[in-house]
């Protein structure tokens, strides 16, 4: 294990898991038969401190004390709610099952001066101990401030604002990491491929790619001319990638305008009709409807036409026989 990756894997804990301080445990999660047989093992715990633990049982949170906390890292501790020590082994990947005393003696370049701390020291003080993360910040796992693993400031560096701060004695490095300045960084590909080339001249001119690498997440070995070498191994070559390559490109097809379509308009009736006198002529049905004659208005047309006929005969025979 590198010291970028314990101080990511102990930033991974603050940030990503429930943890309460609980003596002699190293990542256990808090069950009640987990609490029973701590309480037989040591002294530290009390009723008091028993039922402070006892309200998270079965929440899913981790125990560790100090030591503990970097011990069960280096044990293999990954979180895992369904082991009792949170997927940690004991006593394994030749790491000493040790106090605080004990790891710091483990340690190498042990000294007293703070200006040149590096990622992923030791840092202790007497029956306490964390580890330096960068920055002026360290780790560690403590009943007192927020009860549980947490972050706070080196106060050999400087007092931080927004962090609990305690001064350190001694610090040192621990044989079970390496140590490297250079952080190892990732990439993630999220094209489905994306091209790949032998040297960072060609992946910026995207001239003779060699083949394609599948969406994943690589580390990063080296960054060149704003191209990147990624790789399946840390710290071994890997191949070269244009960043550009590796954007999801938006459909930019105009989209079929839709158009909209118009309420059908009657057409009005311009044509004249045929003048057939075959067809049948519309009743205009706004002409006044015809009146009834009277009866008696009858009676007296019918009598004037018999006088004008009486009449018109006897004219007829005076003249005939004046004749």
């Amino acid at each position: 294990m590198t010291n970028i990756e314990l101080k990511n894997k102990l930033l991974d804990i603050v940030n990503n898991y429930k943890t309460i301080y609980g003596m002699g445990t190293w990542g256990w999660i808090v069950t009640k038969s987990a609490i029973e047989r701590k309480k037989k093992e040591s002294s530290w715990w009390t009723t008091t401190r028993i039922n402070t633990i006892s309200k998270v049982i079965d929440k899913d949170y981790f125990m560790f004390d100090c030591i503990g906390l970097i011990k069960g890292i280096l044990w293999g501790w990954n979180g895992n709610s369904k082991a009792i020590y949170g997927g940690a082994g004991y006593n394994i990947n030749k790491v000493p099952d040790v106090n605080t005393e004990g790891m710091l003696a483990k340690c190498i370049n042990v000294s007293t001066n703070f200006n040149n701390l590096e990622i992923g020291e030791y840092l202790w003080m007497s029956g306490h101990c964390a580890i330096y993360i960068g920055d002026g910040l360290c780790v560690e796992c403590t009943p007192i401030w927020k009860n549980g693993v947490q972050i706070t400031a080196v106060g050999n560096i400087e007092n931080k604002k927004g962090y609990n701060s305690r001064k350190w004695t001694k610090h040192g490095k621990l044989p079970y990491i390496t140590y490297t300045k250079k952080e190892i960084k990732s990439y993630k590909i999220i094209v489905d491929e994306i091209p790949i080339y032998t040297n960072s001249n060609n992946a910026k001119n995207k001239k003779d790619s060699v083949g394609t690498w599948k969406k994943n997440t690589y580390y990063i070995f080296n960054e060149s001319n704003g191209m990147i070498n990624i790789t399946k191994t840390k710290n071994t070559p890997g191949a070269w990638v244009n960043p550009n390559d590796n954007v999801i490109k938006e459909n930019t097809e105009k989209p079929i305008e839709q158009i909209p379509i118009e309420p059908e308009i009657p057409i009005e009736e311009t044509e004249k009709p045929v003048n057939d006198s075959n067809l049948t002529p519309p009743i205009d049905s706004s002409e006044e409807p015809i009146k009834e004659i009277p009866k008696e208005d009858i009676v007296e047309i019918k009598e004037n036409i018999f006088i004008r006929i009486f009449k018109l005969i006897t004219n007829f025979i005076s003249n005939l026989f004046k004749k």
